[in-house]
């Protein structure tokens, strides 16, 4: 009995001593304290009330505090932590074995969260009911971007970008939706609601967002200005908290990827003898000459700069109080021209400072940006349509050298006219030109009552700007040289005035949310410029070359001239939504501006949009797979007044209008310009679009757009006789369609700690003229170097601009074929021909070729545009791939001086006509061109367009937590641009951007 009881005493023993050790492995786990702070990817800033939960545990969680903080209890079986916050993707990292960590979040690009600029205003995704494309500041960190603009490309469906030109800070043209005029079709700017001309002095790392307004529902709260679209930045503003610092530097080199394939000197030679030969000339040379050659000059390689710099820095500081913030930037950034080295830079500084205050506990808001901008250029003589450095430099012979034996530089025996040694010609040629300008734009703004906002904006903007120009003593050949250095000096002044008032109110009542805006603007310009010249400077140097020291009075020169402009604007807009599901928009704009008459002073522009929320639908609310759904559509209108100043009025000018009486006596004339027109009135565009907004699947989201656009009333100058004496008047004569579909892809999921986000886009549009009204019925366009007339027109029915040319139906292989090639009458169609020459296509079958023959041989205008970006974050690594392309375009080849027989040729020369059955694309070389191969502008000029470039692949690693020497976060990357371009045009690449 006894042995009994210490059995159970034992067993009892044992089972407490087992729940004894249980309950402390238990208090163990319940007691494990996990500390940690939760930031932001973007801003590295804390972020408040976040949801910190154990993975399958949704009970043991707790929130992060006002300054990003947090504290959690969690057992030892606890492996993750799930984050989440709205606005954030969520995201689950694993606990440390520390029990600190330090969390970032990515935020996410969900329609639901996301916020527009719709102008004068911000509205939520969600309710926006035009059609705009919104990109953030992470779009805009590319490594070395020069210009804001340039990161619209592929970057924005329906957009299209393209460099000017090739000189380092040159500006870029933007097509928003297609080409709507023969005038400028540049969009508006709008930078901190304050309108702009170009964006060319403000840094890329200050801009916040870039909202693109692409209909014209949207866009008809700028009315007369916002026919091309309009492009609202938003610049960094600060946040309150502790004082930040952030710095970036970049440094970079460009060189010319490709370079335009031509002969080189033995092949020169030897297509310069068949071509005598053809012409039955003695040959210019012989076969030992020849055989000496070798390569001869590269002149393009001559002319360039291998590794030509680009750098930049940029600095900020930001921070703030609860009442009061402020954001600060400096920026400095130089680039080097791959042409020329010393001859062409682009620098420019800026300072930024955005500041914000609240007053009376929150009733008052005020702030004031500042900023200002010195740019300077450093640049070389552009290229024309037949000179130039970099056409000298494909079209200069390869047998001549750069210097001669006695230092001097070479001229050719060859080439001549306009072509001449691209190495003498940069050496001399000496420009500069640059601006100061500063900008200051304040706001208050008065909570009145609840929901009711009065908004009051003033914006002042002051501009110096100053070129200088030096010619020496110089002589290049017969035809290219002065006898007399000169130098020359411009200056101008510009200020502009932008006065704003808003009044905005909002009322929610249950469901229903109402909003109503109205408003006036006044916008105020005037400046004056100088211009001086004087020739046979006594030193030609051009250290001296702008003091007063030239010889020859006679020569000296001076000009200058003022202007002024006003435009005066009333504006109101109402917005409606009941619950997030229905949404209306009206807006209403009037616009007076000076450059119209009496009888047409104002112009005015409404618009109307709805939106469909089907989401929250009854029948959609089960449909898990779809996460929101939008339907949208609009119609509105907006206007275009770029046509210059007074052009409804015949000015006087007195600008080459002397007369001589006698043999000596010179007297200063006046003449009118132009024909006056006082019934000029708006140039106007309608567009319709139709749009869906989705997420899908979670991870997935979509925007599909399609519109149709009508440009009316094009400004356009009226061609008119000859006898007249004036210059032709500008009138409304004509009308534009653009038709088109857009749509953008988007993917972004988290796969543990690696962060993949995803967005393709792709548009077409279609271009078509409707109506010219003109005697001709077309409007003749841009001409070709070399071609002698032009080789595009405006014309109904056609693409706007279409290449106008003869279509060429292969190469006439014997002399029977040229004379069988008859008339009706029998008669030789190319009595001029030869075999070896084009023949060209009788398209009217009258017999003959000429330019009734000339047709459309396409488009300059893309019909698709794409774009694909790829970003990936890991840990601390982050990986971006950026491709963008075109599509569907033509390109007029005109490097070539084709006029000038002895001018170098082309690599494709080589599968030239010689012989029957040789070629039936390249016809054959000769000194002269009775058929016009060469002269007539003909689709052998046109080449496809369509390209596919790898603008930007980087690779970075980001440092973070080094408290020890004062820095939060330190990124280290390594990128590449322009790697790569996929295209059929032999000529340059079609223009990259950094």
């Amino acid at each position: 009995m006894m042995k009994k009881k210490l059995k159970n005493l034992s067993a009892l023993l044992l089972v407490a001593l087992c729940l004894c050790c249980f309950s402390e492995q238990l208090a163990a786990q319940q007691n494990q304290t996990i500390k940690g702070l939760v930031k932001g990817m973007e801003d590295n800033l804390p972020i408040p009330g976040v949801t910190v939960q154990v993975k399958g545990s949704p009970t043991v969680a707790v929130s992060t505090d006002k300054d990003g903080k947090f504290q959690l209890a969690v057992g030892n079986n606890a492996t993750t932590l799930l984050f989440k916050s709205i606005g954030f993707t969520e995201l689950e990292v694993a606990i440390p074995k520390s029990g600190d960590m330090e969390v970032l979040l990515s935020p996410t690009v969900s329609i639901l969260n996301s916020v527009v600029v719709v102008g004068y205003g911000t509205q939520k995704k969600s309710l926006v009911t035009g059609a705009i494309s919104s990109l953030n500041k992470k779009d805009l960190e590319v490594p070395g971007l020069m210009r804001a603009d340039q990161a619209l490309q592929g970057k924005v469906a329906g957009v299209t970008v393209m460099m000017n030109s090739g000189q380092p800070g040159s500006g870029v043209s933007i097509r928003i939706r297609g080409v709507g005029t023969n005038g400028s079709n540049d969009p508006l700017f709008i930078v901190d609601g304050y309108p702009v001309g170009d964006i060319e002095s403000l840094n890329p790392r200050d801009v916040e967002t870039m909202d693109v307004l692409k209909d014209a529902a949207s866009a008809a709260i700028y009315g007369a200005r916002g026919a091309n679209g309009v492009i609202i930045i938003t610049t960094k503003k600060g946040v309150a908290g502790k004082p930040r610092i952030d710095y970036e530097y970049y440094y970079g080199m460009q060189n010319v990827r490709k370079y335009i394939d031509v002969l080189d000197a033995t092949q020169y030679a030897r297509i310069q003898n068949e071509a005598y030969f053809n012409s039955n000339l003695p040959l210019p040379f012989s076969e030992d000459e020849i055989l000496k050659m070798g390569k001869g000059t590269d002149w393009q390689r001559e002319v360039s700069y291998q590794n030509a710099p680009v750098q930049s820095h940029q600095v900020s500081f930001s921070g703030g109080l609860d009442k009061s913030t402020y954001n600060t930037s400096f920026s400095y950034f130089t680039q080097d021209g791959t042409l020329a080295k010393g001859k062409s830079n682009f620098e420019r500084y800026t300072g930024r400072v955005n500041t914000e205050q609240k007053h009376l506990d929150g009733l008052l808001t005020t702030g004031v940006n500042l900023n200002f901008t010195n740019v300077k250029r450093a640049s070389i003589t552009t290229n024309s349509g037949n000179a130039g450095p970099i056409l000298s430099a494909i079209n200069m012979d390869p047998v001549t050298r750069v210097m001669n034996d006695d230092g001097t530089f070479a001229i050719s025996r060859y080439v001549s006219q306009e072509v001449v040694n691209p190495v003498a010609r940069t050496y001399y040629s000496n420009g500069s030109s640059g601006y100061s300008r500063f900008n200051v734009n304040a706001f208050g703004e008065l909570n009145i009552i609840k929901g009711l906002k009065l908004r009051s904006t003033l914006g002042y903007t002051l501009q110096y700007d100053v070129g200088d120009g030096y010619t020496p003593i110089y002589y290049l050949n017969a035809t290219n040289f002065t006898l007399a250095s000169g130098a020359s000096k411009s200056s101008a002044e510009s200020k502009y005035l932008n006065f704003e008032n808003t009044l905005t109110y909002t009322k929610t009542l249950q469901k229903h949310t109402f909003s109503a805006l109205i408003g006036n603007t006044l916008n105020t310009g005037k400046g004056t410029n100088l211009f001086g010249s004087k020739n046979g400077l006594l030193y030609d140097n051009p250290d001296f070359a702008y003091l007063d020291l030239a010889k020859d009075n006679l020569s000296a020169a001076a000009s200058g001239g003022a202007f002024h402009s006003a435009f005066l604007s009333y504006f109101a807009r109402a917005n409606y939504d009941y619950d997030g599901k229905y949404m209306a928009s009206a807006i209403f704009r009037a616009d007076g501006s000076f450059r119209f008459g009496p009888k047409n002073k104002f112009g005015y522009f409404p618009s109307f949009s709805a939106g469909w929320n089907a989401k929250k639908e009854d029948f959609l609310q089960n449909v898990n797979w779809i996460n929101f759904l939008k339907l949208r559509a609009s119609w509105g209108r907006t206007g275009n007044d770029n046509i210059g100043d007074y052009r409804f009025v015949s000015t006087i000018n007195t600008y080459a209008r002397n007369y001589y009486f006698g043999p000596n006596t010179q007297y200063v004339g006046a003449s009118p310009n132009a024909v006056a027109n006082p019934d000029l009135k708006w140039e106007t565009s309608e567009q319709s679009n139709i749009g869906i907004d989705m997420e899908f699947l979670n991870n997935f989201s979509a925007t599909l757009e399609l519109y149709n656009k009508k440009t009316k009333d094009l400004l356009v100058t009226i061609p008119i006789p000859l006898y007249v004496g004036n210059g032709a008047p500008v009138g409304n004569a004509g009308n534009v369609t653009n038709k088109g579909i857009e749509l953008s892809l988007g993917y972004h999921k988290k796969f543990g700690e690696l962060d993949v986000n995803l967005n393709v886009n792709g548009a077409y549009n279609k271009n078509e003229v409707t109506y010219v009204g003109n005697a001709n019925g077309f409007i003749t366009g841009s001409s070709a170097s070399n071609q002698m007339t032009d080789v595009t027109r405006m014309e109904a029915g056609q693409p706007i601009g279409y290449f106008w040319l003869y279509k060429t139906a292969g190469i006439f292989q014997t002399q029977s074929e040229v004379n069988n090639y008859k008339g009706k009458d029998g008669t030789l169609i190319q009595p001029n021909a030869v075999p070896g020459d084009f023949r060209y296509e009788d398209l009217n079958g009258d017999g003959k070729i000429d330019n009734l023959d000339r047709s459309n041989v396409g488009s300059p205008h893309p019909k698709y545009n794409y774009g694909f970006n790829l970003s990936m974050n890991w840990k601390s690594f982050d990986f971006n791939i950026f491709f963008s392309g075109l599509a569907g375009n033509k390109i007029f080849n005109s490097l070539h001086r084709w006029d000038l027989p002895t001018a170098n040729y082309p690599t494709s020369v080589m599968n030239r006509w010689h012989g029957e059955g040789t070629s039936n694309t390249f016809p054959r070389v000769s000194t002269g061109d009775l058929n016009g191969n060469f002269s007539k502008p003909s689709d052998f000029f046109l080449e496809d367009g369509s390209y596919l470039r790898l603008k930007n692949i980087s690779l970075g690693y980001t440092l973070r937590n080094l408290e020890k020497i004062k820095v939060k976060t330190l990124r280290l990357y390594a990128t590449g641009t322009n790697l790569f371009v996929l295209t059929k045009y032999t000529g340059f690449r079609p223009r990259s951007f950094w």
